[in-house]
């Protein structure tokens, strides 16, 4: 329990003044840890603290980043802009007495839905979602942002520019509704259709009712006499018309359910999957026993996990014929290795652990620099490894022990180590 609420307050405190914000505070937190010199000036105090303690002495002390948020207020004014004066160059530039209904429908429904759709698969299906050559958008967002320093960190970083840009496009939809309503309250608006390919006012009547299915239930679709009596072509003059309400219920009804709908759900979608993905690295970081070991430069209880935090290595000899050698980010290592994990694209490694490729009879090694930063890619590893194997370990090799970083580096892998439910040992070369 107490393991738990020290997690659960560790959380509060990246969290406290909403997601954007816990989301910049944690990545200048882990941009902090990943430089050498993390102790804090105000540090030496032997008296016992917690990790919310040094956290809340960090916040003070350190720079924290505000993004440009003045750019994505400014994006989003410009959508509301383009939406609003969209709807009213679409009701009032007529060369005829009706308004093709097909015009606001294509422009206020059916794209904004092709467009939530392809948002959808970018975000959530493809291949190459977490690279960040193939969203231009994005790495323009992130220099206008000035957000280049969390490159590194786009697994967090991308989710946070889906959410906001898809945000932006509920404006859009928002301000060409308001823009209908305004308008159609002080002037009169006439709908109709006309079209080249659609000969015969049956198909039009067929397709009006699939359009309409979702809000069949509250509203009528346009009946077959209204689509006879609002049909218009070049050479028409004035029309009588009746129930021309039913276009303007069919428009609107059109522009919430297909473009604002869509777009909202993407927009709560994408906010869900952006803050579980920032709790989990949160969560599954040792970059906060990492920072408070520097601040104890002692051995002493993890104060996030446990109090039994064992301080012993083994030592073992490389290579081994008895166990499955894999290494983390070094591929230049003088044995043989079954993987090298870590170097290449996130994707691939997460296939391959996924796969019957990574189930193996005998134990496995994790080789580890020992200088290396324990990360949340490496315990996403870990995890992937012990679903499919009954023994993982790490080891730390080479071992320098004349290296003055090399104990506390030390201390931080104890602390991964033991909350990711691994072995740790020290890896010697044979002879």
């Amino acid at each position: 329990m107490a393991s738990k609420h020290a997690t659960h307050a560790i959380e509060h405190f990246f969290f406290k003044d909403g997601a954007t914000r816990a989301l910049f505070r944690w990545l200048d937190f882990r941009l902090f840890v990943s430089q050498q010199n993390i102790q804090l000036t105000s540090s030496k105090n032997t008296t016992a603290q917690s990790a919310t303690d040094y956290l809340h002495a960090w916040q003070q002390q350190a720079s924290l980043t505000t993004p440009a948020t003045g750019i994505l207020r400014l994006f989003s004014v410009i959508a509301m802009i383009i939406g609003f004066t969209a709807m009213v160059g679409v009701l009032n530039v007529r060369e005829h007495t009706f308004i093709n209904i097909w015009v606001p429908l294509a422009l206020f429904a059916f794209l904004p839905l092709l467009l939530s759709l392809s948002s959808f698969y970018l975000s959530f299906l493809s291949p190459s979602k977490q690279h960040l050559h193939h969203h231009p958008v994005m790495h323009w967002l992130i220099n206008k942002l000035q957000l280049q320093p969390f490159i590194p960190y786009k697994n967090l970083l991308l989710p946070w520019l889906f959410w906001q840009v898809q945000s932006a496009a509920i404006l859009f939809s928002a301000s060409a509704l308001l823009s209908f309503f305004l308008l159609a309250t002080f002037q009169d608006y006439q709908f109709g259709w006309s079209s080249t390919f659609i000969t015969d006012n049956a198909t039009m009547t067929q397709l009006m009712n699939m359009i309409s299915w979702p809000w069949q239930w509250l509203f009528e679709a346009p009946m077959a006499e209204l689509i006879q009596q609002t049909r218009f072509s070049v050479q028409t003059a004035n029309i009588a018309v009746t129930a021309n309400n039913n276009w303007w219920v069919t428009l609107v009804m059109s522009i919430v359910v297909y473009g604002v709908l869509p777009r909202l759900l993407l927009a709560l979608l994408l906010r869900h999957q952006f803050i579980q993905q920032l709790r989990h690295n949160i969560q599954h970081s040792s970059d906060v026993e990492q920072f408070i070991v520097a601040q104890q430069h002692q051995m002493s209880r993890n104060p996030i996990q446990s109090e039994n935090l064992t301080s012993e290595n083994t030592s073992v000899q490389l290579p081994s014929s008895n166990t499955v050698l894999l290494s983390w980010q070094q591929a230049d290592l003088s044995f043989p290795i079954a993987k090298n994990l870590g170097t290449d694209d996130w994707l691939k490694d997460e296939k391959w652990l996924m796969s019957d490729a990574s189930h193996f009879d005998k134990p496995v090694w994790i080789m580890i620099d020992p200088m290396q930063t324990p990360t949340g890619e490496l315990a996403d590893s870990i995890e992937l490894l012990q679903q499919h194997n009954s023994s993982v370990s790490l080891v730390l090799y080479p071992i320098n022990t004349d290296d003055s970083r090399y104990q506390q580096q030390q201390k931080s892998w104890h602390f991964f180590a033991q909350r990711h439910a691994v072995s740790l040992k020290e890896g010697h070369d044979n002879g």
